[in-house]
């Protein structure tokens, strides 16, 4: 299956030293060869105006980066529950706002493990789908962020195309869940789920930031 981004894109948003590789014999063996083509080839962004940041872990030690912590080594591991099984190895990748996104190295499958609840919720199908969510953020970041641009016509439209585009790469993060901006569904109603990442993602979006 063709990646959905490649490393010339990345860098046409992001300046390249803000694009994290990494040698191949860095990463686990068992990792899945479409995240390995990822960490390797194209690059996950690490900028803080960005809403995905990398783990600081992997900027400790001597010889930078330093090696992916396991979900093991994540503070207060003991309190998860009813995790699937072998989560101890996923890798930890990064966060948005204060989520943990984790990968699972073997299956590719992205993880997030969202602050105080000590539970996993599929985030994305893969590496390449996050990072390709992250490359369309930053793509449009000019007509919703008003630190980058003092124009912002219509963030609401730019969040609603952009949940449709990324559905269209990958709908995991999205099944089955209402948008942000729903009228017919009340995220703030008590009974309410959780609203999903991306979908916190996409409301800052819609709202306009800066």
């Amino acid at each position: 299956m063709p990646q959905f981004v490649d490393r010339s894109m990345m860098e046409s948003v992001f300046p390249p030293e803000k694009l994290q590789t990494w040698e191949a014999e860095k990463l686990p063996a068992e990792l899945h060869e479409s995240a390995r083509s990822i960490l390797t080839d194209v690059g996950l962004p690490h900028d803080r105006s960005s809403f995905f940041l990398l783990d600081g872990w992997l900027f400790e030690g001597e010889n930078l980066p330093n090696r992916f912590r396991r979900c093991a080594e994540l503070d207060h591991f003991s309190r998860y529950r009813d995790m699937p099984k072998g989560w101890e190895n996923w890798l930890v990748i990064g966060e948005i706002f204060y989520d943990v996104v984790v990968l699972d190295p073997v299956s590719g499958v992205v993880y997030c493990l969202p602050d105080g609840e000590y539970q996993a919720f599929p985030l994305n199908q893969s590496l390449d789908s996050l990072t390709y969510f992250t490359y369309l953020l930053e793509v449009e970041r000019p007509n919703y962020d008003f630190s980058v641009s003092d124009d912002i016509p219509d963030s609401e439209g730019v969040a609603i195309a952009l949940r449709e585009r990324m559905m269209q790469a990958d709908p995991l993060p999205f099944e089955g869940v209402e948008p942000a901006w729903s009228e017919e569904f009340d995220w703030e109603a008590e009974d309410a789920p959780r609203m999903p990442t991306w979908d916190v993602v996409l409301s800052n979006v819609y709202d306009s930031i800066g």
